[in-house]
């Protein structure tokens, strides 16, 4: 399995975006668009808020450790 090192996150940049995409965490209408690079190469996921805070609290904590 490749390991995925969170990148950024970003808002959606149109209202087009918003309203096409779900979160791929709950279902919910994705507001981010989470980056990850991974081995040369970057995937983009989409998440709402809630679920976008959450791997971004996270990823916090594993650079802490």
């Amino acid at each position: 399995m490749l390991e995925k090192t969170l990148k950024s996150i970003e808002p959606f940049t149109s209202n087009v975006e918003k309203n096409s995409r779900f979160c791929i965490g709950c279902g919910e209408p994705a507001t981010k668009l989470v980056k990850y690079s991974t081995e040369g190469a970057i995937i983009i996921e989409k998440y709402c808020e809630k679920c976008a805070n959450a791997i971004e609290a996270s990823s916090s904590l594993k650079d802490r450790s």
